[in-house]
């Protein structure tokens, strides 16, 4: 095995971040925004809005390097921000694609120029960004992309299809995974195009979806100019940037979605018939099995500092929340009873979207493969 060895290095607090708990506290409680408009266009507005305000006052990009507008703290000023954001049940950042995945990789392994042009604007949410990964065809198996970005002078020249594109509709730039070698095979020949999305050539079409919010897209580049050098990384290197843009993609994320769900929970939980012993076990567990959530998502964010991430470790925390979530809402179903599958309320919304949660950012199956082949290093059956 190549598991690491325990116990591993978790994230922990210390007087400054309990004083960034505090001020973050009272600011929140001051300029509430209120409730989410119920309509979906209205609500991303609302979250640009608010996500302005907090950078205004200084709380996003708390990591981040003072000279690309940041504030020079560590990942638990981080991890204060997404719990805090939770707790007060204030929304998620609208544009934490952009903050807490494509924005850290560019601080890692793109150029200077486009980090002074591109960071600012993912902070204060005045450019939005969407990632363009998936393809009908290459979805989990996100080597087996095609869309093209054949070289013509000084540009690229893309042709293809993206799908299940989160916000594709209201993205200023996209960080899209495009084949730039012709002939080249899965990992090979693959670059990270920066795609600007109001570019003549760009077609974004809603996918319907029962919840009935337009979030996925489909989106058709046809013959979509990109100049050569708007490249995360170098040429041909898209593969590696990609890897550490997912890297980025469960931390933060994971430690804010458990303190939403334990809310959940807490809901659930009230409305309890104290008599049934078996329900109550069903609570516990899930309890318990936050608990674990929380305590892996520390760990994950510790190794994300200390630079000691594995390839592969963020699959476990993928898989423990597919599984709480959809144990959560399946024994929402059961407690609460038609009123949820059959109704139109917030559980009904949190149910269907749990069954979601073990396809979408790569399915069960596939971090299961990758659990069992980075992780505990067993090779593929011949």
């Amino acid at each position: 095995m190549i598991l690491d060895s325990f116990p591993s290095p978790t994230l922990s607090f210390g007087e400054a971040e309990s004083e960034l708990r505090e001020r973050l506290r009272d600011w929140i409680a001051a300029n509430d925004p209120g409730e989410v408009p119920e309509d979906y266009e209205e609500r991303l507005r609302s979250g640009v809005r608010w996500q302005a305000a907090l950078n205004d006052a200084g709380f996003i990009g708390l990591s981040w390097p003072r000279e690309y507008g940041g504030h020079g703290l560590g990942l638990a000023a981080e991890a204060v921000l997404a719990e805090q954001m939770a707790t007060s049940g204030q929304p998620e950042l609208i544009n934490r694609i952009g903050v807490y995945m494509i924005g850290p990789t560019m601080m890692d392994m793109d150029t200077e120029e486009h980090r002074r042009r591109f960071l600012p604007g993912m902070l204060d949410a005045s450019e939005l960004w969407c990632q363009g990964f998936s393809e009908p065809d290459a979805g989990s198996d996100l080597a087996a992309v095609r869309t093209s970005g054949r070289v013509d002078g000084d540009d690229l020249v893309i042709n293809g299809q993206k799908v299940w594109t989160s916000r594709a509709h209201i993205a200023r730039w996209c960080a899209a995974l495009v084949r730039t070698e012709p002939g080249s095979q899965r990992h090979t020949g693959l670059s990270m195009a920066i795609v600007d999305m109001g570019a003549p050539g760009i077609t974004v079409r809603a996918l319907p979806q029962i919840l009935g919010e337009p979030h996925f897209n489909e989106v058709f580049f046809d013959d979509v100019r990109v100049p050569a050098e708007d490249l995360i990384g170098r040429p041909g290197d898209g593969w590696r940037v990609a890897m550490q843009m997912l890297s980025y993609e469960r931390g933060l994320f994971v430690l804010e979605r458990q303190i939403r769900l334990r809310q959940r929970l807490d809901e659930l939980a009230d409305r309890l018939d104290r008599q049934d012993a078996s329900v109550e076990e069903r609570v516990g567990r899930v309890r318990c099995e936050l608990d674990l959530l929380q305590a892996q998502a520390y760990r994950t964010l510790a190794a994300q500092r200390d630079g000691t991430l594995r390839s592969g470790a963020t699959s476990v925390d993928k898989l423990l929340l597919s599984h709480v979530y959809q144990e959560l809402f399946a024994l929402g179903a059961d407690v609460l009873g038609p009123e949820v599958a059959l109704g139109l309320n917030d559980w009904t919304h949190d149910l269907l979207e749990s069954r979601a949660v073990s396809i979408y950012g790569g399915s069960t199956e596939i971090q299961h493969g990758i659990v069992a082949r980075q992780l505990l290093g067993i090779s593929e059956a011949r």
